[in-house]
């Protein structure tokens, strides 16, 4: 069966294959901690991962915050930011640190001063982005400014007919057909998932997963096709993972207008607090992993 992944946004620096690769090298990980690394070359021969990272580039528009952070995505450069690095000794062997995988830290877990400074600090931080895109909610008009000014690859998509229409084509290039397939889906691509699915019921989806989706926003929401719907490409269950860490997808789609028949299955899990809204935390989750290989 194939495997269709869609990815959401801030992914100009990557090309199609190099994409392709970090996402795979993710599956299968989880898919080792998950004690299913035998399935992983059946899954890299039948993912197919749509790219359209590159036209925010070739409309010349960039987007000035990371969706993940909430941060800009340039800084200003300042000489102490860039201070010159002294270089060994030609005699001395450069030291090459081992790159280890480290657990996500837990409050209960022995942690020095700093470490528990940078916890508490992070925890801080995605509390208060996740109160203030929840106030932004109950304002759509603002709440579309700041999209419309700072994530500009959204406002692309939503408000922009001729962008939209070239990400679909690119979509369109991998999902056609009526053939049984699944459906994968992380941040803004869940909602370009979403309205592709819309435009066409023909499509055969027998598993829709979505992760980290902003759709529960109001602004999302308004500037797709009315009213909102279970798409009729989705012939078996909608699962939407979600985590209460990320400040842009706090909550699940279980309120209007989303009280579908049948009803989307919401999962709650937790991904890396330092950054909860990333793919990472999301496609390498042991639920996800058991999501994926169900119908397989």
């Amino acid at each position: 069966m194939k495997i269709i992944y869609i990815h959401g946004m801030n992914k100009q620096k990557f090309s199609s294959a190099s994409l392709r690769q970090r996402w795979l090298s993710l599956l299968k990980h989880g898919l080792e901690q998950s004690h299913q690394q035998t399935r992983f070359a059946y899954l890299k021969r039948h993912i197919r991962i749509p790219f359209y990272g590159d036209l925010l580039s070739r409309h010349h528009l960039h987007n000035v915050l990371n969706a993940s952070t909430l941060m800009p995505q340039d800084w200003p450069r300042f000489p102490f930011q860039s201070p010159v690095k002294s270089q060994p000794p030609p005699h001395l062997n450069q030291y090459s640190p081992e790159i280890c995988e480290i657990p996500e830290l837990k409050v209960e877990d022995a942690m020095t001063f700093n470490q528990k400074l940078q916890f508490i600090s992070t925890l801080s931080r995605n509390t208060l982005l996740r109160d203030f895109v929840i106030l932004l909610n109950h304002f759509p008009r603002l709440h579309d400014t700041l999209i419309k000014k700072f994530l500009i690859e959204t406002y692309s998509y939503l408000a922009n007919s001729t962008f939209m229409q070239q990400v679909h084509q690119r979509i369109g290039q991998q999902l056609h057909g009526d053939k049984p397939c699944i459906l994968m889906a992380h941040s803004l691509g869940s909602v370009i998932a979403y309205h592709y699915l819309l435009l066409h019921p023909e499509l055969n989806v027998q598993r829709f997963i979505s992760m980290g989706s902003p759709m529960a926003f109001r602004v999302i929401q308004e500037h797709l096709p009315q009213p909102v719907h279970r798409p009729e490409a989705i012939k078996g269950d909608w699962i939407n993972f979600y985590c209460s860490d990320d400040f842009l997808t706090a909550f699940p789609l279980s309120e209007p207008p989303f009280q579908f028949q049948p009803a989307i299955i919401n999962r709650e899990i937790r991904t890396s607090i330092y950054h909860p809204h990333d793919i990472d935390g999301y496609v390498q989750h042991p639920e996800v992993i058991e999501a994926l290989l169900e119908l397989l």
